[in-house]
């Protein structure tokens, strides 16, 4: 109801817990949303840290090729076929396939996310952190293992990626002579550090929590033990080595320098 009875009277209800309501019967659509933007943020933030090294790897590759075409007369004109432009677009075409890969084994299950609420107070029982944890230690697999991991990893990265836009943004507001200058810095890496936290306070955890649901859905619907072990690893070796150098490139010290 969105009146109270007082003295007698009908009283509407504060501005601000109406609002409040209305924005809670949205969650069910805004947080699926929220937690798959945030994952494809830090999925994205890790391809772009590893273009640079497909690149390296296609020019090696590349010059191994031309040692070989070099040295007969047929295939000598295939050896500048590839030159520095193309390169660099397949480098950045792997990268995007790669990441587009990720984002579909990782990220889209989050759009599968619910919570509890005044009209389903606990939706199912066996998805709860303990739940989901003790099924994890009495049944361990490489999915529900890796998943959670790789998407802890990039909402870590995507929250970043977020605080740095908040830093940019909060420092340029502050250079019109809102503060001295030699604060400028400080407040808005404080700022951007507020918001990476928030972030990972709102979105982060569930994020995860969603990954181990997904992943303890899909071991649990394998018929047979040994393709519970099996299940997802396509996904997980995409994933990981986008996590890892998600985690190694992203550089969480520069808050506090």
């Amino acid at each position: 109801m969105a009146d109270t009875e007082l003295n007698g009277k009908r009283k509407a209800a504060p501005v601000l817990s109406s609002i409040s309501r209305g924005v809670s019967a949205f969650r069910w659509v805004f947080m699926p949303l929220g937690l798959l933007a945030l994952v494809a943020v830090g999925v994205h933030a890790a391809a772009d840290s590893v273009d640079d090294r497909l690149r390296w790897l296609i020019e090696q590759l590349d010059a191994a090729m031309d040692s070989v075409f070099a040295d007969f007369d047929p295939t000598r004109h295939w050896v500048e076929a590839m030159g520095s432009v193309e390169r660099t677009h397949a480098a950045r075409g792997l990268a995007l396939l790669w990441e587009l890969a990720v984002d579909f084994t990782v990220a889209l299950p989050l759009l599968g996310y619910l919570e509890e609420s005044d009209r389903a107070p606990l939706i199912n029982p066996m998805k709860t952190w303990r739940a989901l944890l003790q099924r994890l230690g009495k049944k361990p697999t490489p999915m529900r293992i890796l998943r959670p991991v790789a998407t802890g990893v990039f909402a870590v990265a995507g929250a970043y990626a977020i605080a740095r836009m908040v830093e940019s943004s909060t420092y340029l507001a502050l250079r019109n002579g809102l503060v001295p200058d030699d604060v400028n810095g400080p407040a808005a890496r404080l700022a951007s550090l507020a918001a990476m936290v928030l972030v990972l306070a709102a979105l982060g955890w569930r994020a995860v929590l969603r990954a181990l649901q997904h992943a303890d859905d899909t071991c649990e619907k394998q018929k047979k033990r040994s393709a519970t072990f099996t299940v997802g690893l396509i996904g997980s070796a995409l994933a990981m080595p986008l996590a890892l150098a998600a985690a190694v490139d992203t550089p969480w010290w520069s808050f506090f320098r």
